[in-house]
């Protein structure tokens, strides 16, 4: 009679302590999964998905490009470049991928325009912040086609916007 004591004891014993050991493991194992995040709903501004500009309009403006104008919206400069190599190179940070939607929350910061003999032949909305690094072309103020902007079109504006800047805040500091 003892022994089967002992023995019940024994084993209400270890199933009290494997149930012990499982709900830690389970605590554990929930403690080092972080809770997946709800996402946001993206939303987008345009319904069906945008090409890419022909290469045949990039190919024009390669060879015969005569401007490029920069105009921003909320900075204190517009940019223009005459020169061949400053046109093709501007026509290098378009990326040949497709930027197909155009996010509900992403706000363009410019209008670029490329130009040959005094023509505008192409001209984009640059969008350029955080999360959206794009061209999107537009056409009587329709979008017609949207690329990616390379790292290179990327560093570009950055370093642009980063002169502006610092020369915006050396002429306050002059005029104090």
């Amino acid at each position: 009679m003892k022994n089967i004591k002992y023995t019940s004891l024994l084993f209400a014993l270890c199933l009290m302590i494997a149930a012990g050991c499982g709900t830690d493991n389970k605590k554990a194992e929930k403690s080092a999964v972080p809770a997946p995040k709800a996402e946001k709903a993206v939303t987008y501004k345009n319904a069906n998905p945008l090409p890419s500009v022909p290469k045949e309009k990039i190919q024009e403006l390669w060879e015969k490009g005569t401007l490029v104008d920069y105009i921003f919206h909320n900075l204190p400069f517009s940019m223009s470049q005459d020169e061949p190599e400053s046109i093709r190179t501007n026509l290098n940070y378009i990326s040949p991928e497709p930027q197909e939607f155009i996010p509900s929350d992403c706000k363009p910061i410019g209008r670029q325009f490329f130009q040959i003999a005094g023509d505008i032949v192409l001209e984009a909305d640059l969008y350029f912040s955080e999360t959206c690094k794009f061209y999107v072309f537009v056409e009587n103020e329709k979008p017609v086609f949207a690329n990616k902007m390379n790292q290179a079109g990327q560093d570009f504006l950055q370093g642009m916007i980063s002169q502006a800047s610092g020369a915006q805040k050396q002429m306050q500091q002059q005029a104090q």
